[in-house]
């Protein structure tokens, strides 16, 4: 079973990724781009922004609870 979801998962990961249905910010279970890459797009754009004196701002949600409320 766990071979038939791993070629569930690549087959649809490749759906994908021929495409191009996912955005060029979705960082998660992409290959080859990480938690990293997402922390440093982010921090080059706020230092690009404040070195053209342009304000910045920003929300974040922190999601980490958020499956303990889901009934099992």
């Amino acid at each position: 079973m766990l071979t038939t979801l791993l070629e569930v998962f690549h087959r649809n990961n490749q759906h994908l990724q021929v495409h191009n249905i996912l955005s060029d910010n979705q960082f998660g279970f992409r290959k080859e781009l990480s938690t990293f890459n997402a922390v440093y797009k982010l921090t080059d754009s706020v230092l690009k922004s404040w070195n053209n004196k342009l304000h910045v701002g920003g929300i974040f949600c922190d999601l980490a609870k958020e499956f303990v409320c889901v009934n099992h």
